[in-house]
């Protein structure tokens, strides 16, 4: 007797780099690096300026491990009012953190609500010590630690 051969079919999860590809690649384009003459600068702007097609590029730097120097290399040639970029390694690592988790550079900090409920516990479990420990300020301090911390791992 022959054995058949099975073709078992394995289902590859999707490269995490491709979700939402489009939605980013948007959102590092119109990425708002700074403004000079009272016009914002964006990065596709700058990319442009090198002569380079601005989906291909930030397509590129979104996909491939050496994105973040390939950006970095492109805010060493940005000159906003005669100012080169300070740090461009961290920029481009920061932009690059920011648009991957769905960020497009024009929102404020995240949720101030979560940062008053674990810094105004703190600050008064700081005065609470100054008088001596309770339990009640040890509850207190700990109940917005966890709150606040929770609200700020949905964001």
């Amino acid at each position: 007797m022959r054995m058949r051969e099975i073709a078992v079919e394995h289902e590859v999860p999707p490269d995490p780099r491709d979700l939402d590809l489009e939605a980013r690649i948007g959102r590092l384009a119109l990425w708002p690096l700074g403004s000079e003459d009272g016009r914002t600068v964006t990065l596709g702007d700058a990319v442009a300026a090198r002569g380079d097609e601005v989906g291909a590029i930030c397509r590129r730097i979104l996909r491939t491990d050496g994105g973040t120097a390939e950006l970095a290399n492109i805010l060493r040639g940005v000159s906003l009012d005669g100012e080169a970029c300070p740090d461009p390694e961290g920029i481009a690592l920061a932009i690059l953190s920011s648009v991957r988790n769905g960020r497009s550079g024009y929102e404020r900090p995240a949720n101030r609500l979560a940062l008053a409920l674990i810094l105004i516990p703190g600050a008064i479990a700081g005065l609470g010590l100054a008088g001596g420990v309770s339990p009640y300020l040890l509850l207190l301090v700990g109940a917005g630690w966890i709150a606040g911390w929770r609200l700020l791992r949905r964001v």
